[in-house]
């Protein structure tokens, strides 16, 4: 079952969220309570939009996504989907990304945009839902 997504998610997504993105495989030591502050961050925006894949009272997945003006339109950014492993495969990613898009469309918002590596599996399951890359667009960082 999918529903919006509540402070009382926060500890459950945190866990999966941990285990979804391992130290072995992004080099981020998450602990369950330091993956749920870095979604609480989200979560507190003030135009969240959240969801939880829920399955006899356990998430096994979550989308967390903000509204934000796009020049003279409103886009969702989806900041971090997580599906806890073990549970990848089975459709629930593209449940949550099906609820994400239905809202951004309900709501006539101009799109979806988000950031991933180029190098992770989730860049194909976006291509694989529609999602292009944008041309002209350079992800720059300094540290």
């Amino acid at each position: 079952m999918i529903r919006p997504m509540t402070h009382a998610d926060l500890a459950p997504c945190g866990s999966l969220y941990a285990k979804a993105f391992p130290q072995e495989h992004w080099g981020i030591d998450w602990t369950d309570e330091s993956a749920a502050a870095y979604l609480q961050d989200f979560l507190e925006q003030k135009k969240f939009v959240g969801y939880v894949y829920e399955e006899q009272g356990e998430v096994l997945g979550c989308i967390l996504a903000h509204r934000r003006i796009c020049g003279s339109r409103e886009e969702l950014c989806l900041n971090e989907m997580a599906v806890l492993p073990g549970h990848q495969g089975r459709g629930i990613g593209s449940q949550l990304l099906g609820a994400l898009i239905r809202y951004g469309r309900e709501n006539g918002l101009a799109g979806i945009v988000l950031y991933t590596s180029r190098y992770a599996p989730a860049a194909g399951f976006y291509e694989k839902h529609g999602f292009m890359l944008s041309e002209g667009t350079v992800c720059m960082y300094l540290a």
